[in-house]
């Protein structure tokens, strides 16, 4: 690898990171200023990671404003200050940000689910006549839903109104994590990149070999999809008179949360079975069923890219759910959301995808 291809696999990530550290000093100065306010205060008590009562109140806003300035000048730091790029990374991407981020995504990809079901449903059958049965039995299955009260008029509306509500009452507070999450991702890519300039003219080590990451990204893909069984079969059970997790009394009393845990758990199966595409054919071909691209290549980034962001949504979740007690209230939670395990699996399943993709082209 040239120098001069170094340097332009650098720029994007030291520009982000560049221009997030700009945005850090007003920010910090914000939150410093707004006595018990300003983006960084969650409306509710925050179980997270904090000082203790004896620091000043002015320490973390202090602390995010010295980061900002020290961050404009470690934007474009030689290779030997990579553990400084790696510190920024860890604390603003996996330290700062809580599971709002993972609780936001699922919600939001739970809300599409009733539409990609419907569709996938249609697009998996062969055959102009089972197409025609796959959609009559999909409209069969929504009438009984509506029926039962599962989706009807007022349960959705109850539903919108609930998601609406709760991202209005949390103010600007989701959008300080997503700020904070962009940085440390951001100084993750720096980072990466400081790496990958020391090692440039060393040979890469043996497990990154294209035939060596094929085996050993088979088996994190797998493992990916197991740990997605436990959430997700949890929530199916939900239509059964045993619920796991919450009562039959208050699922009849509530169908709107009924709803919300059956889109949140067929989001996740679904999302298990896409971690099998890192690892199958069809996750470089498009298959049969999808119009107009099937056979065709699949962009390798269409399935990179997802899959590093849940990776690392699911990794901060692993983190954040010991850190606010909540395994230790409900130990069950450990088996029901196995996120330590589940985040760098995906990513090492995704690493490997890339790796064989890149050998391929």
């Amino acid at each position: 690898m040239t120098h001069d291809t170094v340097q332009s696999t650098r720029r994007p990530a030291a520009l982000a990171a560049f221009l997030w550290s700009l945005t850090a000093v007003p920010l910090g100065l914000w939150q410093l200023a707004a006595s018990g306010g300003g983006p960084f205060t969650h409306p509710n008590e925050r179980a997270g990671i904090v000082f203790p009562d004896a620091f000043p109140g002015a320490l973390a806003p202090s602390l995010l404003i010295a980061a900002g300035l020290g961050g404009l000048l470690l934007a474009r730091a030689r290779p030997r200050l990579w553990p400084a790029t790696a510190a920024y990374a860890a604390v603003f991407a996996l330290l700062v940000p809580t599971m709002m981020l993972l609780a936001m995504a699922g919600y939001l990809a739970a809300f599409f689910m009733p539409a990609v079901l419907a569709v996938g449903s249609v697009l998996v059958a062969r055959g102009a006549a089972m197409k025609l049965v796959a959609a009559a039995l999909v409209a069969a299955v929504v009438a009984a839903l509506v029926v039962q009260g599962t989706l009807a008029p007022s349960t959705l509306a109850d539903l919108l109104g609930d998601l609406s509500g709760g991202l209005l009452d949390m103010g600007v507070y989701p959008l300080a994590e997503v700020w904070s999450a962009a940085g440390g991702l951001a100084w993750a890519g720096v980072t990466a990149d400081l790496l990958r300039r020391r090692r440039a003219e060393r040979p890469a080590p043996g497990w990154l070999a294209p035939e060596r990451a094929e085996r050993w990204g088979k088996a994190a893909a797998y493992l990916a999809f197991a740990c997605s069984l436990p959430y997700g079969l949890s929530r199916m059970s939900w239509l059964t008179p045993w619920p796991y997790l919450v009562s039959a009394d208050e699922l009849a009393a509530n169908p709107g949360l009924r709803l919300w845990g059956l889109l949140l758990g067929f989001s996740c199966l679904a999302g298990g079975v896409l971690c099998l595409g890192l690892a199958q054919r069809w996750g470089e071909r498009w298959p049969y069923w999808v119009p107009r691209l099937r056979g065709r290549a699949v962009p390798p980034k269409v399935a990179i890219v997802p899959a590093v962001i849940v990776a690392y949504l699911f990794t901060l979740a692993g983190i954040s759910i010991p850190s606010t007690g909540l395994w230790g209230a409900h130990p069950e939670l450990i088996a029901v959301f196995p996120f330590l395990i589940w985040g760098p699996a995906l990513g090492a399943a995704a690493l490997a995808y890339a790796i064989r993709r890149r050998a391929t082209a």
